[in-house]
């Protein structure tokens, strides 16, 4: 495993930040610890990526993030993201600036032409954003995290999300669920067209479609109202419903406490399958089968990716990072006559 900014500071006895500020010169360090930090570089034979190495050469240092931040309790999925990124960067030598405005353009345009930041990472990307037109014409080195109609030339790296949600789709339908409900993210998420929430959800109805399986879906904010109300009408619009999938960490926990609250079984009534981390999946009262969200690995390649557009380095165009569902708990082969609901 490579050595890494946080090694080296571990060994040092000092801060991941000291050991940015030695690497780069942007700040005073007295001579006894810049002399630690050099000595445990060379011990561990530590080699700053060329994306920490450009600092050197008169760039700043810095990265912007561009995520608009949901304020409230859903702010918590959107937090592992941050942090995955922020380390990464850190890992790296570089600072990380947060862009958290709604639509982001007008800080973008600012950061990029103030010269404020390097480079910028774009989260939350949408089908058609016009986010991805900006950076293109800015010229600034950016890499988007989605997969949006248009990329307008710049690297995107993403999860794929289809495939995600066909392989929750074609779960239930191998374990013979035919009559099969879609708990996916929140109506703001849908109004804003964002790509992953798309095309997750048209992946797994278009499969259960295919296969003639009734299926339907609905949007949820996660609160624990509007999960009863999703999990409430889902079951009326499919009678006999077997199987749920739900794409939407902060409801998932409170969708199985419904199930529960309505007296339906986990898996033996209802088989349930999420798209979600796995400490998130492995977490829940029943262990849930579900397709992982790599969400360090998604930081990492990111910031990778952008750190070395910085240093003039040639980069991927797409990077997708493919799914894997693992099977716990949560799903059965369907009970006959359904659900009894």
């Amino acid at each position: 495993m490579a050595v890494t900014i946080a090694d080296v500071a571990k060994h040092a006895g000092v801060s991941r930040s000291t050991v940015s500020y030695v690497l780069s010169g942007t700040r005073s360090i007295s001579a006894q610890t810049r002399q630690r930090v050099e000595a445990a570089i060379e011990e561990l034979q530590f080699r700053p990526h060329a994306g920490a190495r450009s600092i050197r050469s008169g760039r700043n240092g810095v990265i912007a993030m561009a995520l608009p931040m949901v304020y409230g309790p859903h702010n918590q999925v959107q937090m592992p993201y941050v942090w995955a990124t922020l380390t990464a960067a850190q890992d790296l030598g570089l600072k990380l600036l947060m862009l958290t405005d709604d639509d982001g353009e007008t800080a973008i345009r600012d950061t990029v032409v103030g010269s404020q930041v390097d480079g910028v990472m774009l989260m939350e990307v949408q089908r058609n954003d016009p986010r991805v037109a900006l950076l293109g014409s800015l010229k600034c080195p950016a890499v988007l995290v989605g997969t949006p109609d248009d990329s307008a030339r710049l690297p995107y790296v993403d999860f794929d999300a289809a495939l995600a949600g066909r392989l929750c789709a074609e779960h239930l339908l191998d374990l013979g669920h035919k009559r099969v409900g879609y708990v996916g993210q929140s109506p703001a998420t849908f109004r804003r067209d964002v790509a992953y929430a798309v095309h997750a959800r048209d992946a797994a109805l278009g499969t259960l479609r295919k296969a003639r399986a009734q299926a339907a879906w609905t949007p949820c904010d996660g609160q624990a109202a509007d999960v009863a109300r999703a999990v409430d009408g889902l079951l009326a619009k499919v009678h006999g419903l077997t199987g749920l999938i739900v794409y939407n960490e902060r409801a998932l926990p409170l969708v199985l406490d419904r199930l529960a609250g309505l007296g339906l079984r986990v898996p033996q009534d209802v088989s349930v399958v999420a798209v979600c981390p796995d400490d998130e999946a492995e977490r829940q009262p029943v262990p849930t089968t579900a397709v992982a969200l790599p969400v360090e690995e998604l930081a990492r390649t990111a910031v990778r990716l952008l750190a070395g557009q910085v240093n003039g380095e040639s980069v991927p165009s797409v990077t997708i990072l493919a799914p894997t569902l693992k099977v716990r708990d949560t799903t059965a082969p369907a009970p006959a006559g359904g659900s009894g609901r």
